[in-house]
Order: structure tokens, then sequence, then C-alpha cells
């Protein structure tokens, strides 16, 4: 289902099958991503340093939107901090396209989930958060194992 919901960074829908997807990309802090170098590098070797709502190859789902939205805050933080060091126009300049262009991506997903039919946006939002939990690493449970040694014969 949220592989029908991927975006461009510009918000077109990008929908193919979980599976054609899942060959062709790499899991990106607030994504996907699929520049073919890093999808080779397995997220590794981004040419323009993770500023991925700027990029063509960024493919978000609104299984990211928490993510995203932690990141413009962090990113506002960053903002302030880089004026206070009185840090060059350029810098800041950065900082905020990369919030209006976060911002974009967000505030459309927002908007496709908003058009859809209540039943389809309360199963949509329960597989993202299935995957958020599952990024998250903190829901599984471990079995218990016991090690046992072999003795000499």
């Amino acid at each position: 289902m949220l592989s029908l919901m991927v975006t461009d960074r510009h918000g077109i829908a990008k929908p193919c099958s979980s599976t054609a997807y899942e060959q062709r990309s790499v899991a990106v802090p607030f994504g996907g991503c699929t520049e073919p170098s890093n999808v080779k590098a397995g997220g590794h070797a981004c040419p323009i340093r993770f500023q991925c709502s700027g990029c063509g190859f960024y493919r978000p789902d609104p299984s990211y939107l928490p993510a995203i939205e932690d990141h413009i805050n962090s990113l506002r933080a960053d903002r302030e901090r880089a004026r206070v060091m009185d840090a060059a126009g350029f810098v800041i300049d950065n900082l905020t396209s990369q919030i209006n262009s976060y911002e974009g991506v967000a505030a459309k997903m927002r908007e496709r989930m908003a058009g859809m039919p209540e039943h389809e946006r309360t199963e949509l939002e329960e597989a993202a958060a299935v995957l958020r939990r599952v990024r998250a690493g903190g829901d599984h449970k471990l079995l218990p194992i016991t090690v046992v040694s072999k003795k000499e014969a």
C-alpha cells in the first residue's frame, strides 16, 4: 500500500510495485533514494550529502512524515545556531531552502492523504506505523538461547 504513495520531491506520485521499488532504491533517513551510485553503495554514496528534498531521486512516502517533521525542526535549530554564530549568508540560505523544501514535501503528502477515503487513510496510517516500528528496531522479541559447550571426547 505504501509503495503506491511514493512521490518525488515535488509531490508527484511515483507509484510502483513494492518489489520493483525495493530493487531500485535504498533507504535514506527521510525516504528512499533511487540515485544509481547511492543505491549501488547501499546508501553510503550520496553525491549531494543527503540533502534529499533537493534531489530528483528522492522518494518519500507517508511512513517518513514524523522523521521529515523532526528533520525540519532540527534544520530550524541549526539555522538559528548559524545566525548566532554569524555564519555566512549562503549557509543560512541553504538551511532555509532545505526547510522550505521539506515542508513542501510533507505538505504534499498530507494533502494526498487528506484526499483519500477514511478507511484507506486509516489503513495507510497503520501500515506506516508498523514500518516506523520496524525501522526503529524495538518491536521484536529475541528468543532465549542456551549456550551448550561441546565436551571433548
